[in-house]
């Protein structure tokens, strides 16, 4: 046997006890069911077209693989942690669900083709991503997620309510599972509250509308 082909055995031995060394590729999910107690279902919803446009998302985080930030200046992809969905596909999907249980609005959609909207909800992901410091002296693991949350009026581009998500949450264990459990907890938890501050708002227009038609 030639030294050329003892090269090709020993680089194609070498390769498959390499790729047999790999740990499996595995999907984190980003999702939750919303617990909707007694009273807090709308009986009747409120008579608005609500558009749930796709979240923007900073370009660093736009990507399937889980971001991973040691430091202020050092973030790395897991290579085998990935999305199924691109977390502002997942998140957009999680809010139109959570609108959708509460029975907030006659339709709520993310895109109107046949009638236009009376209201929009947009925002942006600025950061999502688990944090993990090495030090010695300070070692730690967070679940961190940074966004903006809007809601327009559709007549006039009027930004109504904003409201804003920051948060950081200790890990205490190494799972990727608990650190997709975490956000989707904490995603659940913020848009309760910014779906209250919507209710709140409609409620105040139907109440003024309605003092407006008695003085007429």
């Amino acid at each position: 046997m030639n030294i050329i082909k003892k090269i090709i055995i020993f680089g194609a031995i070498i390769s498959i006890m390499s790729c047999a060394k790999l740990p499996p590729t595995k999907y984190y999910i980003l999702d939750y069911n919303p617990i909707i107690q007694v009273g807090e279902q709308l009986k009747k919803p409120f008579p608005y077209n609500l558009q749930v446009k796709n979240f923007t998302i900073d370009y660093t985080y736009d990507n399937s693989r889980i971001a991973i930030r040691q430091s202020t200046h050092e973030i790395f992809y897991d290579r085998f942690s990935l999305w199924t969905k691109r977390p502002q596909n997942a998140i957009t999907d999680l809010l139109i669900n959570h609108i959708m249980k509460l029975n907030m609005v006659d339709n709520c959609k993310k895109i109107y083709l046949d009638k236009t909207p009376d209201y929009i909800i947009s925002g942006k992901i600025h950061s999502i991503e688990k944090y993990e410091s090495n030090l010695p002296e300070n070692n730690f693991q967070r679940a961190d997620i940074n966004m903006s949350l809007y809601l327009i009026d559709a007549k006039n581009k009027k930004i109504i309510l904003n409201y804003e998500i920051k948060s950081y949450s200790p890990l205490y264990t190494n799972s990727m599972s608990f650190f997709a459990k975490i956000l989707s907890d904490t995603l659940y938890k913020e848009f309760d509250i910014f779906l209250a501050k919507l209710i709140n708002y409609f409620n105040s227009i139907n109440t003024e509308n309605k003092e407006n038609i008695q003085k007429k």
